[in-house]
């Protein structure tokens, strides 16, 4: 296990990157995280040196294709910055972030808190709570060099490579929809540049909202009520450019919209 000097090392170097906005080569391999929980320990410290509020959570990784391209195995969750979540249309600018990846991602929104418990909440238990969905597009903006090919610890200490959420219109009535089988399609200036589905998000986005809160619970943190919990990608990626506007569909659910400059 990572000693309590490397994880306040590796917090601060990777707190220095975002408060600079500079993309780093890697986290030094003296304080480098090399499993799950020395990971978690690393993005916590880091979030506690930031300052930042955390408006809620997301789950990673619960598409295979990006499981693939970290090579993980499982899921991982990271935490949402106030500061960074706008609502749609949002224009954001590009040179405040480094290089931007866009993901199409189901948000979720509970009527309750869910605290930290030493057993797993049921599904039901979780789902009952669900009081509406989110269309939103996840700008991943990670201040490793190449994060793509980082070792995914490294990654799941930066934040998960968090940029910002840009979130639509809720829909209460979240259960009338076919999330399994709804088309989600990103438009980058008006040409369709990706397409998937909601089964690609764990099978069921559902499942990744009951992993995502029974991650965060077991390790000793809150979901909090009325907050926007995303549940990764079901698109494969787009890295995009300045002057790019973007609109990501999800059928009948809705759009939502960003404009990069």
């Amino acid at each position: 296990m990572l000693s309590t000097v490397a994880i306040e090392q590796a917090a601060r170097i990777l707190v220095n990157a975002r408060r600079k906005n500079l993309v780093i080569d890697d986290i030094p391999t003296d304080c480098r995280p090399m499993t799950l929980p020395e990971a978690y320990l690393v993005q916590d410290r880091f979030f506690d040196l930031l300052g930042e509020e955390s408006k809620g959570w997301f789950g990673a990784c619960t598409n295979v294709s990006i499981q693939e391209m970290l090579n993980l195995k499982e899921p991982y969750y990271a935490r949402l910055l106030a500061n960074h979540i706008f609502s749609s249309p949002a224009t954001l600018e590009t040179s405040l972030y480094p290089p931007i990846a866009l993901e199409c991602e189901f948000g979720f929104q509970v009527g309750r808190d869910f605290t930290p418990t030493e057993t797993s909440y049921s599904h039901d238990e979780i789902v009952d709570t669900i009081t509406a969905v989110y269309p939103t597009i996840e700008v991943v903006a990670g201040h490793l060099k190449n994060w793509p090919k980082q070792d995914v610890f490294s990654v799941i200490a930066d934040n998960g490579t968090d940029g910002a959420l840009v979130i639509g219109d809720r829909n209460s009535q979240w259960r009338d929809f076919d999330l399994i089988n709804t088309t989600v399609t990103l438009e980058i200036n008006n040409q369709e540049v990706r397409c998937g589905l909601g089964a690609n998000v764990l099978g069921d986005p559902v499942n990744a909202f009951v992993w995502l809160v029974n991650a965060v619970t077991r390790d000793g943190k809150t979901v909090t009520a009325g907050t926007v919990n995303n549940t990764g990608t079901a698109t494969d990626i787009y890295w995009a450019l300045p002057g790019d506007c973007a609109t990501a569909s999800f059928g009948e659910i809705g759009t939502v919209e960003l404009t990069l400059l």
